[in-house]
């Protein structure tokens, strides 16, 4: 089973969270062609996948990290739990460094530095979508494959 967390908490002003990865609908296409899909996340996200379990508490989302062969989210709060229970995964990246929010232990899946926000402790409210700073679904599983995450090698 693979796990997803796609988005990252709703702006205070209302648009657009600029960590959201932008091709998620045709992301899960793909992974669902190698593995069953589970998605966490609030009960008020966009629901991907049919198996969608919201509003975890923290104890069962652990329990569903440990569990999944790998994960596969935004720049929000999976990456940081995972990395506590030890379980490597794949990070979408945009506008936010790596280098300074993530861990190297993952998959951290950036299109190119250019497009990293000049002050990366700016509010996010500050900040505006720019969905040309995510890589293509069809290069992440490119990278997935070649990372070895569907041989259980990570």
């Amino acid at each position: 089973m693979i796990l997803i967390s796609p988005w990252s908490r709703p702006l205070r002003n209302k648009e657009e969270n600029p960590k959201n990865y932008v091709y998620w609908k045709e992301l899960v296409n793909l992974l669902e062609e190698k593995d069953e899909i589970v998605q966490t996340g609030y009960v008020t996200e966009e629901k991907l996948v049919r198996d969608f379990r919201s509003d975890l508490p923290l104890k069962k989302l652990f329990e569903l990290i440990k569990e999944c062969r790998f994960w596969v989210s935004v720049d929000n709060m999976l990456q940081h739990m995972a990395y506590h229970v030890h379980k490597r995964g794949v990070v979408l990246w945009g506008v936010s460094d790596p280098n300074l929010f993530g861990y190297r232990e993952n998959l951290n899946v950036l299109k190119d530095v250019s497009y990293l926000r000049p002050n990366q402790f700016e509010t996010w409210e500050q900040i505006v979508m720019n969905r040309d700073a995510f890589v293509k679904p069809e290069d992440v599983m490119k990278l997935i494959e070649e990372a070895g995450f569907f041989k259980g090698e990570v």
